[in-house]
């Protein structure tokens, strides 16, 4: 097993050793450590690490880290000592019943026969005392075998809980109006947004906050941004009304990364998804160090470009521009001079001269319906496919958590969700798949990577 080689790897065993908090540890601080809580590392790593520190009197964490490559007992113990403090909701130094289910529950998409947390209690609960030190839970996995979990289940686990604690501490969240549907080619498909805020309107909590919450793109702002009012004439036919939906992008991908940099959590609502592209590309913007991986919701794989589009609908191009992918192998079309120029544009919109995403960072959910071309894209990179069964027979938490696995390199997520008259779910499904869709996107929401 391959052990990662950064630094801050081991900071929370290197913690546990270093008690003065002086960046350094000691050869006292280590035998003191030692005597009490002598399970805290493998038997044949104590003497390594007394020689360690004997040679020069103290150890940095840097040292101790390039010495800790390979030794997967201390690596870990570090990790349980990380996750200890992620699930230590309440700083208590230890942990209670309450919190054990949490461990349990964060565990359970991914294991099988967990025990109870009475169980676990008992069996980590080596005084008595009804609640879990972090001594005794560093024998978590020495525990009478009560859970059996490789480094890689706990670096897993530890993410995750990292991830429910970063979504916890979301308190403020911008609604973003995108209010064009030209990317559909279809009059009315944008209509959804103007009933979701009458709706909205009519609940006076909702009224009272909607000033500041919402924040719209003006339908004045760019006119003519809905397929009913500029019809269905377009001087772009392999990507429709590009001019237009670029000037919309624009401003979109502005508004997202000024919603992210004001430390709000933006949920963008759009007449269709031909504008994902440009939230995409607003996250790069207010992250452009951070990787960005992306969950895509939908019957369809909306990676075409104008070279390989039948309808030249831009509603089936949002990955391609996020990824920069032209796909010119599979080329049928020969787009003008305005939609290349306006396109490679559109795929550099997040400002950092690369492209937003890889496509090796995108996974697909219920995709069913795609052509030729794009079958050739998903083949080539191996973009997985969850399909609307694996969501019916695994569940919504079990479905999140294979997207999570996927994208387990990358820093942050973006899910996009097809329209909600769309045909990911078939209606005569009936409300429960209605159901178990939303709960796939609450819980990978939850479980955002961040």
């Amino acid at each position: 097993m391959s052990i990662s080689s950064r630094s801050d790897e081991f900071v929370g065993i290197f913690g546990l050793f270093d008690q003065d908090g002086d960046g350094k540890i000691s050869a006292d601080e280590v035998e003191h450590v030692l005597a009490s809580m002598a399970g805290v590392i493998a038997i044949e790593d104590r003497q390594a690490l007394r020689d360690l520190v004997g040679c020069d009197g103290e150890v940095e964490l840097a040292a101790f880290s390039r010495w800790a490559q390979g030794r997967q007992g201390l690596a870990v113990a570090s990790c349980l000592r990380e996750i200890f403090e992620l699930i230590d909701s309440d700083g208590s130094g230890s942990l209670n019943f309450r919190e054990l289910e949490v461990l349990l529950a964060a565990l359970a998409p991914a294991c099988a026969d967990l025990p109870a947390a009475e169980r676990l209690l008992a069996a980590l609960d080596r005084d008595g005392d009804n609640c879990i030190s972090v001594e005794e839970f560093l024998q978590l996995l020495e525990a009478d075998a009560v859970i059996e979990l490789s480094l890689a289940d706990l670096k897993r686990l530890k993410k995750t809980l990292a991830q429910y604690v970063n979504a916890s501490s979301r308190s403020r969240v911008a609604l973003v109006e995108v209010d064009c549907d030209l990317g559909a080619g279809t009059p009315g498909a944008g209509s959804g947004i103007d009933l979701l805020k009458q709706a909205a309107a009519r609940q006076q909590e909702l009224r009272q906050i909607s000033d500041r919450l919402i924040e719209e793109i003006k339908g004045q702002t760019r006119p003519g941004a809905r397929a009913a009012e500029l019809g269905p004439a377009t001087s772009t036919p392999h990507a429709r009304h590009i001019e237009t939906i670029a000037g919309v992008m624009r401003d979109a991908a502005a508004l997202v990364a000024s919603s992210l940099e004001r430390g709000l959590f933006p949920i963008v609502i759009a007449g269709d998804h031909s504008t994902a592209a440009s939230t995409i590309a607003g996250i790069r913007r207010a992250h452009p160090e951070r990787r960005l991986g992306v969950v895509w919701i939908d019957a369809h794989a909306d990676i075409h470009s104008p070279y390989t589009t039948p309808s030249g609908n831009m509603h089936g191009m949002p990955l391609a521009i996020a990824s920069a992918h032209d796909n010119t192998i599979e080329a049928i079309n020969e787009p003008d001079s305005t939609t290349r120029l306006l396109w490679k544009e559109l795929q550099y919109l997040n400002g950092t001269g690369s492209p937003s995403i890889i496509l090796e960072d995108l996974i697909y959910v219920a995709v069913r319906d795609t052509e030729p071309a794009e079958n050739i894209t998903i083949e080539h990179f191996s973009i997985p496919i969850i399909t609307t069964d694996d969501v019916r027979r695994f569940g919504p938490e079990q479905a999140s958590q294979r997207c999570l696995d996927h994208l387990s390199q990358v820093d942050l997520i973006y899910v996009g969700l097809a329209e909600f008259h769309s045909r990911v779910f078939r209606p005569r499904q009936g409300p429960r798949l209605s159901l178990q869709r939303q709960a796939l996107v609450t819980s990978i929401l939850l479980l955002e990577a961040d």
